[in-house]
């Protein structure tokens, strides 16, 4: 066999291997995150930055089906046209662990997520708003495992806060928080 052949089987064959690491059982993760965002529906005139910490947990019944689901809350905050507005979310997570990306120690995983969020505020927001509203999003994740139990994660994607839904404000007829790119980093401790 020529040396070109060879080599392209030895780089095939390195290229597959880390798809071949065999699933984890099942398990159960805690995570607990610090974020940050910013509002990306054109409400946000003042270049304000939503932040805000979390606590989700999620269970993986069967690695080799790659599905996990979970629930997620917190407390997020942020500045808007001079008014405070604060949510605290409760979110249902639905997550997918894709089985044909195994390297070792690394999950990256999808995760869709559909709540409610609990609107808190201070000063200047109308007042036939209402704070509640609807929370739905798309994340991209992954979590490096630092040993067999503790891991370092990060998310990024879009969430939808329906903060203030039904508030009659000409200029923001979505609402003052009705959407946000964010990012978060945090632990993850799996059991």
């Amino acid at each position: 066999m020529s040396r070109i052949g060879c080599l392209s089987i030895l780089i095939i064959g390195l290229s597959i291997a880390p798809l071949s690491v065999p699933a984890q059982e099942s398990s159960t993760r805690v995570n607990l995150s610090i974020g940050a965002g910013t509002f990306a529906a054109g409400e946000n005139v003042g270049g304000s930055v939503f932040l805000g910490g979390s606590l989700s947990a999620d269970w993986i019944p069967d690695a080799r089906i790659g599905l996990s689901y979970g629930l997620e809350s917190g407390l997020l905050g942020g500045k808007t046209q001079g008014s405070i507005i604060y949510g605290v979310p409760v979110v249902f997570r639905l997550g997918w662990h894709p089985s044909f990306i195994r390297v070792k120690n690394l999950d990256l995983y999808v995760v869709a997520r559909i709540g409610w969020a609990f609107g808190i505020w201070g000063s200047n927001i109308d007042d036939a708003s209402s704070p509640n509203g609807m929370v739905g999003g798309l994340d991209f994740g992954g979590i490096w495992f630092l040993s067999p139990v503790v891991g370092i994660f990060a998310e990024i994607g879009y969430t939808y806060y329906g903060l203030a839904r039904s508030s009659k404000h000409p200029e923001y007829p979505l609402g003052y928080g009705s959407g946000k790119l964010y990012s978060s980093l945090g632990l993850s401790f799996r059991f």
